[in-house]
């Protein structure tokens, strides 16, 4: 008899440790004929249970990046908070019935706010949706926070209409409050979605990615800016040598053609993208060393230095002794 696949419900871990410490015993939930969810039908046992609105906050602080499997270790290997970000919509729009979309805008001054959209389940009465939205509230807050290494920069927090006094959120957010609309937004200072996040590991991130489905690398490429980024990022992780386009593809879980056609579409192709990176990677070097173009052509992976030199001719329009000759000139007028 075939075993059937084991189904890793990831979010039943931060619920069944709630309440845990609460002394409460998680009931025996089964799969609905619908396909859901225990850790779903969970999550709406203890939301119909709750008696205190504000009780939300602590349930939030039970969601931790390290309870997401392969999302998770992408989330702590990205390298910046957007790229984090990406990551956290592609999976909770995927994965999570209870948010309908997650937006990030910013405004001329640079300044940034995160939109949270809720979906509030049939049934829901206005404490349970408030209740809801203090859940998402505030593991979003502490999930930004560990992922930073610390408290973000916020300079305002909306919550959904009917919280009444907002005191008590303030001094939890440590930040000003106000209570209007249905979703949640969380305004931020200029600068914070740069913010590195100290366990980054471009090879981790990419290893993460390439373990997931494909349905979540499809939504994530979407964030990220479509094929061809998701190239360069790849490109960029890769400490010593390039791949080729099929090496490429297979990492990407397609095929070569399907490849070629998609960066053709968004008017790339492999060829020039890995130029670029070329490019970019022979004047980080040229920044550091004094390396002879045998040796940067291998770093660079050129079959010999003659075809170095004339892609760095290209490139610049000099060889390499004039452009090390005319840096420190055009440095010193700069």
């Amino acid at each position: 008899m075939q075993l059937p696949l084991l189904t890793f419900d990831f979010e039943w871990r931060p619920l069944q440790n709630y309440l845990l410490d609460r002394g409460q015993v998680a009931p025996d939930l089964l799969p609905t004929g619908a396909g859901q969810l225990p850790r779903h039908a969970l999550y709406d046992w203890i939301v119909q249970r709750s008696d205190k609105v504000i009780e939300g906050l602590r349930l939030g602080e039970y969601y931790h990046a390290s309870d997401y499997g392969m999302a998770g270790l992408a989330l702590m290997s990205a390298e910046t908070l957007a790229d984090a970000l990406r990551v956290i919509r592609a999976y909770m729009l995927l994965f999570n019935p209870d948010i309908g979309d997650i937006r990030v805008d910013q405004s001329p001054q640079g300044d940034t706010c995160i939109a949270v959209n809720l979906n509030a389940r049939v049934g829901w009465s206005e404490q349970q949706r408030q209740f809801h939205a203090n859940v998402l509230a505030s593991a979003s807050y502490h999930l930004v926070n560990q992922l930073i290494g610390r408290d973000m920069n916020g300079l305002g927090l909306l919550l959904p209409a009917g919280l009444g006094d907002t005191r008590a959120y303030e001094a939890y957010f440590h930040m000003p409050v106000r209570s209007q609309g249905s979703d949640i937004v969380f305004h931020l200072t200029a600068g914070l979605l740069d913010s590195p996040i100290p366990t980054a590991n471009p090879a981790v991130f990419q290893t993460a990615l390439a373990q997931a489905s494909e349905s979540f690398n499809k939504l994530l490429e979407r964030d990220m800016g479509g094929m061809r980024q998701r190239v360069v990022t790849l490109l960029a992780s890769l400490p010593e040598h390039y791949p080729d386009i099929c090496q490429i593809a297979q990492h990407l879980k397609i095929t070569e053609r399907t490849l070629r056609r998609r960066l053709t579409a968004e008017g790339s192709s492999y060829r020039q993208i890995l130029d670029e990176a070329r490019y970019e990677r022979a004047q980080r070097i040229l920044e550091r060393t004094q390396i002879n173009a045998e040796q940067l052509a291998e770093l660079l992976g050129y079959s010999d230095a003659s075809s170095f030199r004339q892609a760095f001719r290209r490139w610049t329009g000099m060889t390499l002794n004039e452009f090390r000759q005319r840096r420190p000139r055009t440095e010193s007028n700069s």
